[in-house]
């Protein structure tokens, strides 16, 4: 079950270091916009627009006249203000707020994973679309950070069986102990409540060591899936 207060919990801490450290949704952002269909809408809608990597792009890349962003952490309004002052602003979890407008584009960078129905939440989004309108989803599949979900015998709580344009990304640490800072100071240590302590620390490092050594780093895989339909 997805844990939303943890995953708000999460990404708020994450907020003043997530630029740095979203290699991956940074890649997946620019990805998603080159994957359009085309570059000009009348009015966009932005899903967990978070720190506005995605904003940049769309900035950068598309025109537009309206622009709503939507987060579940209140202080994304500020990130996204700097980056298009004239928008509209939407607090709250997209599985549960209700949207009274229809939209040309409606646009998310991985986010939808965290949801729990990822296909009803998107069917739902298909629902806010204008006739042509183009909604386009940037997630992460079941197997993303699988060096994790295997050392630490997790399963996954990403529900994404959908179908679409998959990547694959594998980043290279120091040490395992280098993946567990970059997964939290990204907020994606929300997929899990694991809690270490000392002992099992020690073997989450060792075998992480023996399962995914590479030239003297360790690797992490991601794994991004990317959903683009017209209606």
């Amino acid at each position: 079950m997805i844990n939303k207060s943890l995953i708000k919990k999460r990404f708020e801490r994450s907020m003043n270091t997530y630029n740095d450290n979203a290699l991956i949704q940074k890649k997946m952002a620019k990805k998603l916009i080159n994957l359009l269909p085309r570059t000009e809408f009348d009015s966009i809608f932005e899903i967990g627009c978070a720190t506005g990597i995605l904003t940049k792009e769309i900035l950068k890349n598309i025109k537009f006249k309206n622009y709503t962003a939507n987060d579940i952490v209140e202080k994304s309004k500020e990130y996204i203000d700097k980056i298009i002052p004239q928008n509209t602003f939407i607090e709250g979890d997209i599985e549960k707020i209700y949207i009274n407008q229809k939209y040309d584009l409606i646009i998310a960078n991985a986010v939808i994973q965290w949801c729990e129905n990822p296909q009803k939440t998107i069917e739902k989004l298909f629902s806010f679309l204008n006739p042509n309108g183009v909604i386009a989803v940037s997630i992460f599949a079941n197997d993303n950070l699988k060096e994790l979900q295997t050392t630490l015998n997790l399963k996954s709580s990403l529900k994404t069986n959908l179908n679409g344009i998959t990547e694959e990304y594998r980043l290279l640490f120091d040490s395992p102990m280098d993946v567990l800072k970059h997964i939290k100071l990204t907020g994606a240590n929300a997929l899990t409540e694991y809690k270490f302590t000392k002992n099992s620390l020690k073997i989450f490092e060792e075998k992480y060591k023996t399962l995914y050594s590479e030239n003297g780093k360790v690797c992490l895989t991601y794994k991004p899936l990317y959903i683009i339909s017209v209606k």
